[in-house]
């Protein structure tokens, strides 16, 4: 569904030329020519984004802009302006405006500013929803915005349903059960038996009677009939976690498991029909294991009918600010504190870490820093402390009459965009025309950002050789 953004535009010609150009890019404007038309409209209609002039008849766009932030609390608002009133559109971005246009604009410019704006509605809605599902208790929430997880829940999405095999792979840490637990929370088995089973914590010796099952008598301790984990999923699924760890003489039987849907007991002598569904993690390269003749290649081949690789966190280190938010909303009821956030300061030290423990150390990370934390926002020296990384120097505390900065979700957004922008900056070699390049955004709007963030040239400039 394309998104739908809101015109309010006195002047029909301009606004007539904006809303076509908009939907031209696949979007689904609605123009009106008021204030007042545009606040009923928003309230009585849903909008992903809201697009105003500020001198409007009745009531301009600076009195209806808290108006129309309360009836579409979750749009980002740009605000228009003649070049005469550019101090009204200052303003407007200083009471909470994503961005503003100077009359005449150009259209490359306008898609820009548009589609990031779009980008940064979808990431409030998105932490609104993992903040309602995690209140709920609706189960496991897969969280990232960046391009690499949009794929990861977009294959979730269409795997769930199907009772197909799947192979989930990346790094320890990375949320591979986590996924496993979305696909069996959206799958046609949701409220069947889910067993999970570490193949690499099972002794060699153990496996087998575990997954498997044994006969009363099969060998020295079996004293009574065991049911295997494969027959206690019957009926919904099983998540084989560490499946690079199974030894290679159990591979044989697991093969029918997959292909057959039939299991056989230590010690039995007829097989068990099973109906399950497999899910499969791993951390290793299943392929190179085949290579090397230690992982069978049919059963690598059936077990990966529908792939899902998850990208390490220093690959997707955008999601991070959303991370961060999400994690400290589940622990602050378990540590006892109210935490609203991270400071500029401690985000940065965030970005800086490579995480090799991936979102599992993030999570461990926060929750250190939060039991040493004594404020609302996790400073920086908190979260250097909960690094703790060799030969790190700490962060210098801040004055004490310094103000405090709120690290609620609009100062978490502010502090992404000015990484961003420093990040640009410095590739840039400090050059505004080639970041602006890398950005994506006109020069003019860069400026205005540069002095928006108070981004001094010290921050970005090269350090000249010694």
């Amino acid at each position: 569904m394309p998104d739908r953004i809101l015109v309010i535009e006195d002047d029909a010609a301009f606004g007539a030329m904006l809303s076509e150009a908009l939907a031209s890019r696949g979007y689904a404007p609605v123009h009106v020519g008021s204030a007042e038309e545009g606040l009923a409209k928003a309230k009585a209609e849903a909008f992903d984004l809201v697009i105003t002039d500020v001198m409007l008849p009745g009531m301009d766009g600076i009195e209806g802009l808290s108006r129309l932030k309360d009836a579409c609390p979750q749009a980002e608002v740009i605000v228009m302006t003649g070049y005469a009133a550019k101090e009204k559109a200052l303003e407007a971005v200083r009471l909470g405006a994503y961005d503003f246009f100077a009359k005449p604009f150009s259209l490359a410019e306008m898609e820009v500013v548009v589609r990031r704006a779009l980008e940064r509605g979808a990431l409030v809605r998105e932490l609104s929803r993992l903040k309602s599902a995690l209140a709920a208790g609706r189960g496991p929430v897969i969280v990232g915005q960046s391009p690499v997880m949009r794929d990861v829940v977009d294959m979730v999405r269409r795997v769930a349903p199907l009772d197909s095999t799947v192979l989930i792979t990346g790094e320890s840490g990375a949320g591979k059960e986590v996924v496993a637990d979305a696909i069996q929370a959206l799958s046609r088995r949701s409220h069947a038996p889910f067993v999970k089973v570490n193949c690499a914590a099972i002794p060699e010796n153990l496996l087998e009677s575990e997954l498997f099952g044994h006969e009363k008598g099969a060998f020295t301790g079996a004293v009574a009939l065991k049911k295997g984990k494969f027959e206690l999923a019957s009926g919904g699924t099983i998540m084989l976690d560490e499946i690079g760890d199974m030894p290679l003489f159990l591979q044989p039987k697991l093969l029918r498991a997959v292909e057959q849907k039939q299991v056989e007991r230590v010690g039995g002598a007829k097989p068990i029909d099973i109906d399950i569904r497999i899910i499969a993690a791993t951390n290793q390269d299943l392929q190179a294991l085949v290579a090397e003749k230690k992982f069978r290649a049919d059963l690598y081949y059936r077990l990966s009918v529908a792939a899902i690789p998850l990208p390490p966190l220093r690959e997707r280190k955008e999601d991070l600010p959303l991370l961060a938010a999400h994690f400290l909303e589940r622990i602050n009821p378990r540590v006892g504190v109210n935490l609203r956030g991270v400071s500029r300061e401690g985000m940065q030290l965030l970005y800086d870490c490579d995480w090799p423990g991936n979102v599992r150390q993030l999570a461990n990370t926060l929750e250190r820093a939060a039991i040493v934390s004594s404020g609302e926002v996790l400073t920086a020296a908190d979260v250097a402390r909960a690094l703790d990384v060799p030969g790190r120097r700490p962060p210098e505390a801040p004055a004490q009459d310094a103000p405090a900065r709120a690290g609620n979700l609009r100062d978490t957004l502010q502090d992404m965009e000015r990484n961003m922008i420093l990040s640009a900056l410095r590739k840039a070699g400090g050059v505004q025309k080639d970041a602006a390049r890398l950005l994506g955004v006109s020069p003019k709007n860069l400026w205005n950002k540069i002095q928006k963030h108070r981004i001094e040239t010290a921050e970005y400039a090269a350090t000249p050789p010694s």
